[in-house]
């Protein structure tokens, strides 16, 4: 935590609670109250704490987190679509903070859900995918065209075995997303259908939620990863860390060197240019001839991605033609 009170500001703030409970009540009904510090007896000032939000992580370390399942979400698209043969994009589209009683409540259905060991984290993680996009993917996966018109409320043995040949690479690709943070290495403990059984952590333990919706053509649905917030509070530092700002200038002149050096690029020759006009352009036949404005011997451009890089003279090599490079060209 950012900030803890010790047991004197405790014993104020419940004092100042007993003794203004009318005008907390009001407070709390109101739409939007205004925090503001208070001073205690002794004069010090105590900053208000609202017990009944999960602020644990700041504006910048959420932005942070979000880049990362943002990662994810990309790398979610290209396995989804490889494995189900079909276009499919798949989008982060929410990172949110909230009480796990919360998110229960707010759990859409029917859904199916996978309750995670996620080591080194200690704490369970849970994964939940709609049915709707699960079915059609098990169809899919079998043969079928995943167009679906019903959607049994809960899964066989065997269709939770064919369906986690698409579950289990999305959860190698969220794991590999946030692999610049930490290594982990997941597990599927139990799996369902019926979200009573989802009571995995205390009501009141705060969690961080991705949400990641999923449409292709006629395939659409949401993946919902769960992650208590203590197993990721040990890691904000790591999540709001710029690894490439924080480099020293020229840091990765190398390694973008080494990458650039494999690209193919299209290299041409232009013998020389002509200026004429569309109707002597539309009564041209085999054997006439157009002159250029190049002089003969005169060294030819040699464009590189259509930009001139270096001026060379025609040769031969062997039985095919080929140039010598003269000069390289002003940039």
């Amino acid at each position: 935590m950012n900030e803890i009170l010790s047991n004197e500001e405790i014993d104020t703030l419940l004092q100042m609670f007993r003794s203004e409970g009318a005008a907390i009540e009001e407070s709390v009904s109101a739409p939007e109250p205004t925090m503001v510090p208070m001073e205690a007896p002794d004069g010090r000032v105590i900053s208000p704490v609202d017990l009944l939000k999960p602020n644990r992580l700041g504006r910048e370390q959420l932005r942070g987190i979000e880049r990362y399942f943002e990662s994810a979400g990309k790398m979610l698209s290209a396995t989804i679509s490889d494995k189900l043969r079909l276009d499919t994009r798949c989008d982060c589209v929410a990172v949110e903070q909230q009480r796990f009683s919360t998110w229960l409540e707010q759990l859409p259905g029917p859904v199916a859900i996978y309750v995670l060991q996620l080591e080194p984290f200690r704490l369970p993680a849970l994964l939940t995918v709609s049915t709707s996009l699960l079915y059609g993917a098990v169809d899919r996966i079998l043969g079928g065209s995943g167009r679906v018109t019903k959607v049994p409320k809960d899964f066989t043995a065997a269709e939770h075995t064919v369906a986690e040949a698409l579950v289990a690479p999305c959860l190698d690709r969220i794991c590999e997303a946030l692999g610049e943070v930490v290594q982990l290495k997941w597990g599927i403990s139990n799996r369902f259908c019926n979200p009573s059984l989802a009571q995995i952590l205390p009501s009141q333990d705060v969690v961080v939620s991705a949400y990641f919706q999923a449409a292709g053509d006629f395939l659409i649905g949401d993946l919902r990863l769960v992650l208590p917030f203590v197993s990721l509070e040990p890691l904000l530092d790591r999540f709001t860390r710029d690894s490439v700002s924080q480099l020293e200038p020229g840091a990765m002149q190398q390694r973008l060197a080494d990458n650039v050096r494999s690209m193919n690029v299209d290299l041409s020759v232009n013998l020389g240019e002509s200026r004429i006009r569309l109707a002597q352009l539309l009564q041209l036949q085999p054997g006439d001839v157009i002159p250029l404005a190049t002089r003969f011997g005169q060294p030819a451009v040699v464009p590189v991605m259509g930009r001139p890089k270096f001026t060379a003279h025609l040769g031969r090599i062997g039985n095919r033609l080929g140039i010598r490079v003269a000069d390289v060209m002003g940039q």
